[in-house]
Parts: structure tokens; sequence; C-alpha cells
């Protein structure tokens, strides 16, 4: 299962390679780009740049705290162990059912389960383009099912870093060079049929499984309100076990230690503490590295160094036996669950820093389940006989599979219908399950002025009637714009081009005021994105980087990237913006480009490429 042997595998990945596949680390040539977007500081507090919340509330954060939301959620530590959680979720109904690496079965039919099987309403597989450039496969389900009011309601997502190797030598777990592939539709395949927990990244690994992060939508563990559903987070590091391991590390390249793929693997909340061994690892690859001292347009590499920083200050490093918490920037780890509140809403209690606690359940208002946006995802490949990837699958010994967007439709409507009961939408009160497995049975309750996250999750699939909250459409309309944004052409240029891309998939989750529901709301904001969106660039220009202490918007350093860059179609250096189609949209990082996402901004807001910056200095 680890190799491709065939000379026509070896060819047909020859011609994939060649096609357009985005590199996040790319080569930034200087012929292509006008200049650098603007660049974050190299004070010691620049892991607190990018998701991270203002006024400072991020810093309430430690490892204590995460401690205490974890027992807040789970008092009796049932869910420590990712199996765990999964029989507890339905996902599997004993813990030897779980495979821990390579290809899975996938079903929705209640009560079948068995060896390498998941038991789920739905599943998809993605590459999120739109802020953290993971691969992820994701589950959803239902508790008594997806059509009954109140039900609770688990979801766990698989993380891949954007390059995976098709061939991996079975004897270290390196990936096979030739074999890579980025940030393509073959990186997806290759993610879901070979599902390796080798996630060492580069020559030292195979780009597996990086981390797991589960979510409840379910009362209070403590049995304190059993009708009243909430979101809890649970993240689980994936780590194989290493041999040969030093305890010390002269730079990150060394000791890395030994794969072996039957050795087993880690899935716990908290960092490894098997004899020092592991551990050692990531106190290599996180504590211990080094970043250069300068940055040009030539620099091989602005992705993973584009933003300076010394290794991490003590707040932002790893340790055995703390919780999971998850490096997504290169900047260094940030603790659990504030980062991913960033977009799945809620926020950090104004007390955390004195208090330390979360309250007694753990239960944090507006925090949310996150759509599935074909428009800011990258799928997979076809590669069964007949697809234009095969004729058969991309990982030697795995079920070929259609992964498009095409063959994923189906799911993706039924993930994001289980998504919709987490922002108070109702299924109909004859909801039935249809032949192809979505809820059916009339119109969904969603109230008399329904949220922005379902205007558009219902909006992807009303086939163009604002009225119809029934989901008749099969397939996601990404075009959609919603009726309070349709006031001019100019409002629905800069929802579709602009904030559908750099800003709706976190914002929808924030209270009425901040979610972007309409034009009029939006231009309210005026003042703060002139502060946070368009002030950076002038720092910038002025400090020649932007101070770490700044609130910066976009908060997620590949949405920065992207929405300053757009996609360059010479040194790719960042995701691509698609259409439905596969177009790539803004295509140029030029500073006086009209159609570049910030230039838009700006325009919209009645300035020039350059005039804000030349008003304030």
């Amino acid at each position: 299962m680890y190799g491709i042997n065939s000379g026509t595998k070896r060819m047909r990945f020859k011609l994939l390679k060649s096609a357009a596949a985005v590199a996040l680390g790319a080569a930034i040539a200087s012929t292509s780009m006008a200049e650098l977007p603007p660049q974050v500081g190299t004070a010691t507090d620049s892991a607190h740049v990018f998701l991270n919340f203002s006024a400072g509330k991020s810093v309430a954060e430690n490892t204590q705290t995460a401690i205490n939301y974890m027992a807040a959620i789970d008092p009796g530590q049932y869910k420590v162990n990712f199996v765990t959680w999964l029989v507890n979720a339905g996902f599997i109904s004993d813990p030897s059912q779980w495979k821990a690496q390579g290809q899975q079965r996938y079903t929705s039919v209640p009560g079948d389960y068995g060896p390498g099987v998941i038991n789920a309403f739905a599943h998809i597989i993605i590459l999120n383009a739109a802020d953290l450039g993971f691969i992820r496969n994701q589950y959803i389900r239902c508790k008594p099912d997806c059509k009954t009011p109140g039900a609770k309601i688990y979801t766990y997502l698989e993380n891949y870093g954007g390059q995976q190797f098709a061939q991996v030598d079975p004897n270290d777990g390196h990936g096979v060079a030739g074999t890579q592939q980025t940030n393509n539709a073959a990186a997806v395949s290759i993610a879901f049929e070979r599902r390796t927990a080798n996630n060492l990244q580069g020559p030292a690994g195979a780009g597996g499984r990086i981390a797991d992060v589960a979510f409840e939508w379910a009362p209070a563990s403590n049995g304190s309100s059993p009708t009243t559903n909430f979101g809890q987070l649970y993240g689980y590091i994936v780590l194989p076990q290493l041999t040969n391991i030093p305890t010390t590390c002269a730079t990150p390249s060394v000791g890395v230690g030994t794969f072996s793929p039957t050795a087993g693997v880690d899935e716990q909340y908290v960092w490894p503490s098997n004899g020092g061994t592991n551990q050692a690892f990531w106190d290599c690859k996180f504590n211990d590295r080094t970043f250069p001292t300068s940055l040009t347009a030539n620099n091989a590499d602005l992705t993973r160094i584009g933003y300076l920083n010394p290794p991490p200050d003590p707040g932002h490093r790893v340790n055995s036996l703390d919780p999971f918490a998850p490096e997504l920037d290169a900047l260094g780890v940030k603790p659990m669950p504030g980062l991913c509140l960033i977009c799945h809403g809620g926020n950090i209690p104004s007390n955390l820093a004195s208090t330390g606690n979360w309250g007694a359940t753990g239960q944090i208002n507006e925090f949310r389940f996150l759509p599935a946006d074909a428009d800011n995802s990258i799928f997979g490949c076809d590669d069964r006989p007949t697809g234009p990837c095969g004729p058969g699958p991309l990982v030697a010994g795995a079920a070929p599979s259609d992964l498009t967007q095409a063959g994923q439709q189906i799911e993706l409507k039924k993930y994001n219908q289980a998504v919709a009961l987490t922002f108070g939408a109702l299924p109909p009160k004859n909801a039935v399950f249809l032949p192809d497995g979505t809820i059916g049975g009339g119109q969904w309750r969603v109230g008399t002025s329904p949220n922005h996250a379902l205007q558009v999750l219902f909006g992807w699939y009303n086939n163009g009637n604002d009225a119809d909250y029934s989901m008749p459409g099969m397939v996601q309309n990404g075009g959609f714009t919603p009726v309070a944004w349709r006031t001019t052409q100019k409002d629905i240029d800069l929802y579709q081009k602009v904030l559908k891309f750099s800003c709706r998939s976190c914002h929808l989750t924030r209270e009425p005021s901040l979610d972007f529901h309409s034009a009029a709301q939006f231009k309210l904001e005026k003042g703060n994105i002139q502060d946070y969106v368009f002030q950076p660039e002038c720092d910038y220009f002025k400090l020649h980087h932007v101070k770490p202490t700044n609130i910066v918007m976009p908060l997620a350093k590949i949405t920065w990237e992207r929405f300053w860059n757009g996609f360059d179609p010479v040194s790719k250096n960042t995701l691509p913006i698609k259409d439905a189609n596969g177009n790539v949209l803004i295509p140029t990082s030029l500073k006086t480009d009209p159609n570049s996402q910030v230039n838009l901004m700006k325009a919209y807001f009645g300035y020039t490429p350059t005039s804000y910056c030349d008003a304030q200095h």
C-alpha cells in the first residue's frame, strides 16, 4: 500500500505533477510582484498577531486555562483519547474498529459498524483554501438523527498538510521524491486514500495526519441542563511512535528519530510523555528552531519565514503532558480553545485572566460549527477507472473514489444541513430522509430574521428563490449574495470578490453587529476596517514592519497573504481563489491593480490604491 510500481501509474503522476499545482512555500519572483506585502515584525510577541482576540483577551490563555476548559467539558476525563471520543459519539462502536492509518470505509446506514468503518450522516474531504491551508477529512453525525429537533451533533476533522506523497518508503516512512503533490486535487485524494500518521513534513516525512479536531453540539457533561446543546471542542495531537530521538537538538533538522509504520500512534488531548522520545521531537521542531533575520522579494519561502520571529516564547512552546496546543501559522503554538473560537464564534470570558475558568460547564455562547464552503475549497480527484485521474487509485492498494466537487455535492449538502442546526435552524416539521440521504419534507424553520450564516447555508441551495428554505438545490451556488447586499452592483461585487473569500467564513459566526449580514452594517465598520485592514500597510511603509501589538485583518496568515498578494500566476505564492468552474479569480498582486482584493475594498470606501496611506503621513 506504500508504493506505486507500475509504469502506467508513474506516468500518470508525472502528468499530474505538471498540472497547475499551487505551493504554499513557492518562491516569490521579484519580476512578478510589485513589492512585498506588509510583514509582521520581529518582536517576541509576533505570535499574537494572527488567530488572537483583540484587546489582549487571548493573552489570558495558557496551559492552565486549557486544562480548566477540558475539565469543564469533560469532568470525568473520559475523552482524553481520540478513540474514546469516537466511540462516545457513535462513529465507531468499539475501540478495536478504529484504523489509525490507511483508507477507511464510510457508511451512513444506522448500525453498520466494523473494522475500519466510520458511521456518519455525511463525509467530505477538502483542502481549506480560505484560512489554514490544511486538507480536512471531515465526518458529521447526529443522535438520534439529523432530522430530529434538538439532536446532539458530533463532527471531527482529520487535518493533513497540503503536501502529500503518493509513494512512501515502508522502511522509514519518508515520502518518495517525485511523487509529491502540493495543494491540489491529487494531494486531497492521496490524504484520503493513504491516511498515514507520519506527519513529519518535508524530506523526513510523508505529509500525514497532523491533528484531529472534534466538536460536540451537546448538553453539559455534568447533566445540569440536559436539553440545552452548545458547542464543545476537543483537539487531539496525532504523533507516530518514534525511536532513536536524542533529548537535545543542535538544529531543528537534527534528531527527528526513526519512523515505523507498525510502532503505533499517539492520539491524545495531551502532548506525549512516552519516555520523552516523541516529546523530544516536538521540542526540536518548535522550541529550538531559528529563523533568518532578513527578508527580500527573492526569498525562497515567504509563507514559512515571511513573518519573522524568534523561537517561541515560553508561553508558546510545547511541553510533555501539556494540553495539545496547535501551531497554525509558524508563529508558535496557541492554547485551546481560543484560537478556534476566532472562526467558530464565541469569545474568551472577560474574567479568564483573573479566574482561569470557563464556567462550570464550559459553555461558550455563539460557538458554532462552520459551513463547508465550496468556493473556498480545493477538492480531490476522480481516480475511478473512467475518471480523469484514473485508471485506478492514486495510492496503490486503495479503493478508487470520486472526490471532485461534483462527486461530493450530496455529502456537502448533507454536511451543511447538519451545520445549519447549530445556527438555530429547525428541520421541517414533517422531515424525512430522501433517497439520496439528504433531509427533505418541506420548509426548514429559521425564524423571521435568519442570521447571515443561515441566509448563506440555505441561499446556496435555494435555486434563486430567497423565500424558499426547503433546500431544493443539489449543487452549491457559490454566487449567492444575501438580499441585504444586493443594494448596488458595487455592494454585490465587494461581497462576491472580497467578503466571501477573506471575511465571511469567520465573521458569519459573530454576533449580529459583526456578522457582516448587510452592506449597511459592513459600512458601519469603516473605522475599524481603516485601522485593521488598511493601516498595517501604512505602518509597514513607515516602520518596515507591522507592529505585532496591532490588530490586523484578515486574522489568519494565509488569508492575509491571499488578501494582499492575490494569486500570482508566476510565483504561485498563495492558495488560489477560484470560482465554481475552477477559474482563478483576482490573478495579480500589483499594488496598482484595481481588481485586487485590497484595492477593491479601498475603492469601496472611496480610496485609490495609494491615497489612504498618503492621507495618514
